[in-house]
Order: structure tokens, then C-alpha cells, then sequence
């Protein structure tokens, strides 16, 4: 079971201070092989929902997604490539894992073979039963992180897409709670996106969750990600439930002992303005993200089929890279920046 408290690492890295203590720190792990990335993988670009949030709830983006699976061989490669220098393996990305039972069972088999720290698989939960959770934990999961947009029924089946069944929600419940029992380490997370329509039910979030042994809540402004059918990302009345709904939850989940990450008023102005980070914070995910999908595989940095994390290190001058990016003027760390999806700040309490 997890070794590890991921959250806790998160914490201690955010506390370190400016982007120049962070890129030192990342410098002292690259140049002393330590683990220090995140590896996510979806194994297929597919989704037994249609989340009305989601690209996949639109039929002209799923096509655009469509792609074959990764085969085992390569996610041989890519965990031998990757794995050893990993901190944390994130199965289920953009795509719900469990449409590929078998990969996402062999990626958790290969990351506990490379001894990855921690191993996540996020997912709806809709097509994985008793059997099939207790399988992934056996093998090495550390985590299952909940996709949830709705804590009553009506609005769980209406921003979860036509095809969701919120009895078959509740059943995952129950089968957590009996995966809890034998296995106490192992950590539950609910995500939770909140949008005008479904930020309110958050007041009765401990009503669903009562016996329920969660351990991280994460919840998240809705963001537009491709051509969806939800088309409200006015965030204002999120914005408004901040005081009223979502910090008195997160106090009772912290009375619980469950960590809960929510963003403050100002993190969900900057997201709502789309204003971008600056450069050299920005170096922090382009030296440490690893994102691989089946149409991704062969586009990756990291020639996966013939060369090891080192190598592709030494080939790019990671190190120099890193060690660089501690003293350049903004204007050069701007040089190294790739393109990057605006991310949000959480506050981890």
C-alpha cells in the first residue's frame, strides 16, 4: 500500500517559495537520480460516459480523440524508460481507464515492479466493480480518485451524461467501503468540478460521504477543455460559494482528517482570466509532466522504444536546462517554454 504521502510532498514543495527554489530543488533531484516526475497515461482515448462538462460529451471531439490502444509492449517501453525516475503514476487522464481493464491492471503491475512511490487511477467509477478494485489494489494501487459533478441524483445523471446511473454510483460506495476495510492505507479522493448548477449541493456532500472513508476532496472551477455541451463557465456564483458552502465543508472535512483543495477567491479570478504564469514557473511542468496517450506515444520527447530516461536527459541537457532556468531573466526561462494548459492553484488544507 501507499509508502508515501503524495499530499504531503505537494504541501513541503509549494511552501519552498519562489520558482527559483523550486527549479534548485528540482536541479539537486535531476543531478542526484532521484525520483522527481509524474508519468500519466491513458492507455485508450475512450469514455464509457458523456459528461456533460467533458470533449467526450460531444461527438465531432470524441472522433478527434479516437486512437488504438497502447499495446503491452509499449507500455513495457514506457515503463522502462520512465518508471525509475517516477514519483507518481497517473492512470486515467483525459480518458476513463477502465474501458482498458487489462492495461490499466498492467500499468499498476509495472509501476509497483519499478517501485513508482505512488500509483493513482482516476476514473467514473461506472464500469468498476468489487472484483475488478480489489484486483488493482492487490497489484499495487495506491489511490482511486472519484470523478464526481453532482451530489444528488437528478443532477449527478444530468451533468454526467445520458448514459450515467447513479444507483451503479452508489454501489462503487459500497464497494470503497469494503476495499477500506481490508485494505486501511489504501486512499480514496473525490474530485469534484463545480459549476453555477452543482456548486450548491456541496452543503450536502457529508450526507453521500457519511461512511463512506474519503481521503482527499479536490474540488475544482469548471473550465472549458474542447467543445462540450455544458456551456456555462461563468464562475461567479462559484466565486460567491466559496464562504457560504465550500469553506465550511472543507472545515469539516479537516475535523475528519481528510485533505481538502479548494482555490481561494483570487486563483479563481487569474483562472477565470486565463492569465498565464510566469515563464520560469512555467519550466516546473515542462521538466517534470509526462503525459502519454496512444496517439502521443510516438510524439513523446522520450523515444520511449530505444532510450532510457537518461539518455533522453543527457540528449536534451536536462540538467543544464534546469540549472539554467534557477538564474535567467524571465525573458529567457519565456525562450524555454512550452505550450501549457493554464493550470489552477490550489490551496492544500
Amino acid at each position: 500500500m501507499a509508502t508515501m504521502n503524495i499530499y504531503t510532498l505537494l504541501r513541503r514543495f509549494s511552501q519552498l517559495g519562489g520558482s527559483r527554489l523550486k527549479l534548485a530543488a528540482l536541479w539537486a533531484m535531476h543531478i542526484t537520480r532521484r525520483r522527481y516526475i509524474g508519468v500519466f497515461i491513458d492507455t485508450m482515448l475512450a469514455c464509457n460516459y458523456r459528461c456533460r462538462m467533458c470533449y467526450f460529451s460531444n461527438a465531432e471531439e470524441r472522433e478527434k480523440r479516437r486512437g488504438s490502444r497502447l499495446s503491452n509492449e509499449q507500455l513495457e517501453h514506457i515503463a522502462h524508460a520512465l518508471f525509475h525516475r517516477a514519483i507518481k503514476l497517473q492512470i486515467g487522464c483525459g480518458a476513463e481507464p477502465t474501458v482498458d481493464p487489462k492495461g490499466a491492471l498492467r500499468l499498476v503491475q509495472l509501476g509497483k515492479q519499478y517501485q513508482v512511490p505512488y500509483i493513482a487511477l482516476t476514473t467514473n467509477g461506472a464500469l468498476l466493480t468489487y472484483d475488478m478494485l480489489h484486483e488493482l489494489v492487490e497489484a499495487g494501487l495506491d489511490e482511486l480518485t472519484i470523478s464526481l459533478h453532482g451530489v444528488h441524483r437528478e443532477t449527478y445523471e444530468n451533468m454526467m451524461g445520458p448514459t450515467a446511473n447513479y444507483d451503479a454510483f452508489l454501489e462503487l460506495l459500497q464497494s470503497i467501503k469494503r476495499i477500506k476495510a481490508l485494505y486501511p492505507r489504501f486512499d480514496i479522493r473525490v474530485n469534484y468540478t463545480m459549476n453555477a448548477d452543482n456548486v450548491d449541493e456541496l452543503a450536502d456532500f457529508d450526507s453521500l460521504f457519511n461512511d463512506v472513508p474519503v481521503n482527499q476532496l479536490q474540488l475544482r472551477p469548471v473550465r472549458q477543455i474542447g467543445q462540450s455541451d455544458y456551456t456555462n463557465f461563468d464562475l461567479t456564483h462559484v466565486s460567491e460559494c466559496l464562504e457560504t458552502v465550500v469553506r465550511p465543508l472543507a472545515e469539516r472535512c479537516r475535523k475528519k482528517g481528510i485533505t481538502v483543495l479548494f482555490p481561494e477567491h483570487v486563483h479563481i479570478e487569474k483562472f477565470e482570466k486565463t492569465k498565464q504564469e510566469s515563464p520560469r514557473a512555467n519550466l516546473i511542468p515542462l521538466f517534470t509532466y509526462f503525459n502519454i496517450t496512444p496517439r502521443s506515444y510516438a510524439r513523446q520527447d522520450v523515444h520511449m522504444d530505444t532510450e532510457t530516461y537518461e539518455d533522453y536527459s543527457r540528449r536534451v541537457h536536462i540538467g543544464r536546462r534546469l540549472f539554467r532556468g534557477i538564474w535567467a531573466s524571465e525573458a529567457a526561462c519565456a525562450q524555454e517554454e512550452q505550450s501549457f494548459a493554464n493550470s489552477l492553484n490550489y490551496d492544500i488544507r
